[in-house]
C-alpha cells in the first residue's frame, strides 16, 4: 500500500499538531522544514525497504538458530519495535576437529532485522556494529542494500496490536465487531462449507477516525466426521476475525515525528486485502458502513 502526503494540507495540519509545546528559538519556517523532513510514516504492512532493514554477518560460532534469535533480539530490542529477525545459518558448520586442524574455516551466519523506524535502524546500526559480541565476534551490522521491490504485505493480526499498542498506547485505539456472521450462500449450496464473514471497525481515540474491515473465514466439514463441527466452526470464525481487523489496520497510516508524537490518517481508498467471494457478503458490509455512519 503507498500513501502520498498532500503537502499544503495533511504536513502542515501535522506541523501544527506536533509542534504543540516546541521552542520557537529559531526560524519558524526552519523548524518547519527539519520537522517535516524528521516525519516517518508507518503503515501495517512489512517493512521492506534498505533503510528499515538491517543486514547483520559475522555471526560467528557454534549457535542454534534459535540462540542467535535470542541474543540478536536482546542486543536490537532497545533500538526500538522489531518487525522481524531472519536468521540463516552457513550451509555446513564445521566441526571442532576440522577447525583445530585448520582443515576448514569456521563459517558465521547472518541474519536480517526488520525495524518500523528508519532512525531506530540507523540508532542500532551505529550502536551494535562491530561493538556487540557474540562467542567473542564482534557482528557487523549494515543497511540491507539487495532489497527486491515487493507488493506491500500486510502484517499478521498479532504484529499489527503490537505496532498498535507500541505508538498508539494500549488505552489509543479500541476495536469492535460490527458483524459477524454465517455466509448464507455457502449454507445453501453446501452445508458442509462452513464460511464465515466478520465486519470489524477501530477507532483511534482523541483523532474522531476509525476503519472497517471485513474478513472471510471458510472451513470445510468432512461428513464422516460430524462431530467435528464446533471445533471448525470457531476455527472459520476466527479466521474471519483475523483477516477483518487485519484489513481494517491496513488502512491506518502512522505519522511519527523525531519526538515520539504521532499523528493518525484513515486510507479509505485502499480496498481490503481479503477479497469477498460472494455478494451477500459486498451487500452486508455496504449496509453496515450506511448504518453507522449516519
Amino acid at each position: 500500500m503507498g500513501y502520498h502526503f498532500k503537502p499544503k494540507v495533511c504536513k502542515t495540519f501535522w506541523y501544527m499538531y506536533l509542534t504543540m509545546g516546541h521552542s520557537m528559538a529559531v526560524r519558524p519556517e526552519d523548524q518547519q522544514n527539519h520537522i517535516l523532513q524528521s516525519l516517518e510514516v508507518v503503515e501495517f504492512t512489512r517493512p521492506n525497504t534498505s533503510d528499515r532493514v538491517l543486514y547483520v554477518s559475522k555471526i560467528c560460532g557454534r549457535l542454534s538458530k534459535e540462540e542467535v534469535v535470542l541474543k540478536l533480539h536482546e542486543a536490537f530490542k532497545p533500538y526500538g519495535l522489531i518487525n522481524d529477525i531472519q536468521v540463516y545459518p552457513p550451509a555446513q558448520l564445521p566441526t571442532p576437529a576440522e577447525v583445530e586442524q585448520g582443515e576448514k574455516p569456521e563459517e558465521c551466519s547472518y541474519a536480517f532485522v526488520k525495524f518500523y523506524l528508519a532512525r531506530d535502524a540507523a540508532k542500532a546500526r551505529a550502536g551494535l556494529s562491530g561493538k556487540y559480541f557474540i562467542v567473542g565476534q564482534p557482528i557487523l551490522v549494515q543497511n540491507a542494500t539487495k532489497m527486491k521491490k515487493r507488493a506491500p504485505y500486510p502484517l499478521p493480526y498479532a504484529k499489527c496490536l503490537e505496532v498498535a499498542n507500541y505508538f498508539l498506547g494500549f488505552d489509543g485505539w479500541n476495536s469492535d465487531v460490527v458483524w459477524m456472521g454465517r455466509d448464507p450462500e455457502s449454507s445453501r449450496h453446501d452445508p458442509n462449507t462452513l464460511r464465515y464473514i466478520c465486519v470489524g471497525r477501530i477507532e483511534i481515540r482523541g483523532w474522531n477516525l476509525s476503519s472497517e474491515g471485513v474478513g472471510l473465514g471458510e472451513m470445510v466439514l468432512d461428513p464422516t466426521s460430524p462431530q467435528e463441527r464446533g471445533r471448525l466452526t470457531q476455527a472459520a470464525m476466527n479466521i474471519a476475525f483475523n483477516r477483518a481487523f487485519q484489513n481494517a489496520f491496513s488502512k491506518v497510516i502512522l505519522v511519527i515525528l523525531e519526538n515520539g508524537k504521532v499523528a493518525v490518517e484513515i486510507n479509505n481508498k485502499e480496498p481490503d486485502v481479503t477479497p469477498l467471494y460472494t455478494a451477500v457478503a459486498t451487500f452486508i458490509f455496504m449496509f453496515l458502513c450506511l448504518c453507522f455512519s449516519s
